[in-house]
């Protein structure tokens, strides 16, 4: 009786291997089909931008990328009454159109917010003059 089983698990086995191995793919393909290499290969997108670089190029790459950084900052709480005094100090910095500076009212307060600042207009923004904006533009906090 453990010979037959044991016989049993030996084909079991070997069949496992053959079906892993796709020894037969015409009637049961194995579990890799579709996952060669040369199939990978022909779907990469645009292969050509992949670039190895040494340890150091890539380093500083990468500090020079989060140099430019985009970054959010936001201004406030206002009170109501120090809105005005807020739009207009916005209004005299002539920031660019489409500047992604948005205004949210809530509880009676009101915060100046910019997602997306790029490093010439997150100088413009902290030179304002941060007595009428709450302390001025600083890096938004989570919430």
């Amino acid at each position: 009786m453990l010979r037959g089983l044991l016989l049993a698990l030996v084909a079991a086995n070997l069949l496992f291997l053959a079906w892993s191995q796709g020894w037969m793919a015409p009637a049961w393909p194995g579990p890799r089909v579709g996952q060669a290499e040369p199939l990978r290969l022909a779907n990469q997108v645009r292969p050509e931008w992949v670039q190895v670089l040494p340890a150091s190029t890539a380093a500083s790459r990468v500090a020079s990328a989060r140099r430019v950084a985009r970054i959010c900052l936001e201004a406030g709480p206002l009170a109501e009454a120090a809105v005005a005094a807020a739009e207009a100090a916005l209004k005299a910095a002539a920031l660019p159109e489409n500047n992604g500076v948005t205004r949210r009212a809530d509880a009676g307060e009101v915060w100046y917010r910019v997602d997306d600042a790029d490093p010439t207009l997150q100088a413009r923004l902290q030179a304002l003059p941060a007595s009428e904006l709450a302390g001025g533009f600083k890096p938004c906090r989570r919430r």
